[in-house]
C-alpha cells in the first residue's frame, strides 16, 4: 500500500512538472522541452520534507523579529537583494537596527540561480540557461556576481551582496523542487544524468542558504507568521 501511495505521488509530481511548470519555462529551448516526459521526474518525494521542521522553526523566529518581510525572488533579477538593502537602510533611519529586523529572500523558480556558487553556474552555463546577465561583463553570467559583489554589480554603490546580507541577519532559502525540476532540463541539455546535476546543485548551494521543500512551501507560511510578502520578480 505504501509503495502504491509513493508511486501515485511521483506520478502526480511528474504531471505537475510537465504540465503547469511548462508555463514558466519559456527560456528553455523547445527541443529540450520536447524530450522530457512525466516519466523522467522520478523524484524521491518521500524525502521532499527533509529538514522542514527546522526550517519551520527558523521562519517562526524570523516572524517574531521587527517588521518581518519576505522577498519572493522567482526571476533571474536582483531586485530582492536591492530591496533588502533599502529595507535595512530605511529602517535604520527610522529607529530599527539591522539586528532587530526580520528579512527573508526566497530563491525559487528561475531565481534559484542566486542560491548557487560560481563553479556550478559556470559548469552548466546557468547564466545563459536562466537568462541572468552579469552586469559587469554584460554577457550571460558564468559566476554568481551577487554573492560578494564588486563595484558595478548593483546600480547603486555600496549595496551588500548575499554574503554581507547574511551577516546582517538576512535568511535565504532555495527551492528544492526547483533544483530537482531544473536538474532534469539541464541534464537533457548537457547530456548528463538528472541525479548528477541535482547533486551538483545541492553541493553548489551557497553557504548558509537553507533548502526548502519548495519555495511556495515557504511563501505559504508567511501569513501565519505575520511576515509581509513582496514580489521581487519586478522592480
Amino acid at each position: 500500500m505504501e509503495t502504491q501511495k509513493l508511486n501515485s505521488r511521483r506520478k502526480f509530481i511528474g504531471s505537475l512538472t510537465t504540465g503547469a511548470m511548462f508555463a514558466g519555462l519559456s527560456l528553455i529551448p523547445e527541443p529540450i522541452q520536447a524530450k522530457i516526459s512525466s516519466k523522467a521526474f522520478d523524484f524521491e518525494v518521500d524525502k521532499l520534507g527533509s529538514g522542514s521542521i527546522d526550517l519551520d522553526n527558523e521562519i517562526k523566529k524570523l516572524g517574531n523579529k521587527a517588521h518581518p518581510v519576505a522577498y519572493d525572488m522567482s526571476q533571474a533579477n536582483s531586485w530582492g537583494l536591492i530591496w533588502s538593502n533599502i529595507y535595512y537602510l530605511t529602517n535604520g533611519e527610522t529607529g530599527t537596527s539591522k539586528e532587530q529586523l526580520g528579512v527573508l529572500n526566497v530563491f525559487r523558480h528561475h531565481g534559484m540561480i542566486f542560491g548557487l556558487n560560481d563553479a556550478t553556474i559556470k559548469k552548466y552555463k546557468l547564466g545563459e540557461f536562466f537568462g541572468l546577465i552579469d552586469p559587469v561583463t554584460n554577457a550571460p553570467a558564468v559566476r554568481n556576481p551577487y554573492y560578494d559583489p564588486e563595484d558595478g554589480v548593483f546600480p547603486l554603490p555600496g549595496l551588500a551582496g548575499i554574503k554581507a546580507l547574511q551577516e546582517m541577519g538576512t535568511m535565504f532559502v532555495i527551492c528544492d523542487m526547483a533544483r530537482k525540476v531544473y536538474a532534469q532540463f539541464v541534464a537533457q541539455k548537457v547530456g548528463a544524468t538528472t541525479e548528477d546535476v541535482y547533486n551538483d546543485f545541492v553541493a553548489g548551494t551557497l553557504p548558509g542558504v537553507k533548502a526548502a521543500p519548495a519555495g511556495v512551501w515557504v511563501l505559504g507560511r508567511l501569513a501565519e507568521n505575520k511576515i509581509a510578502y513582496i514580489d521581487a520578480s519586478v522592480g
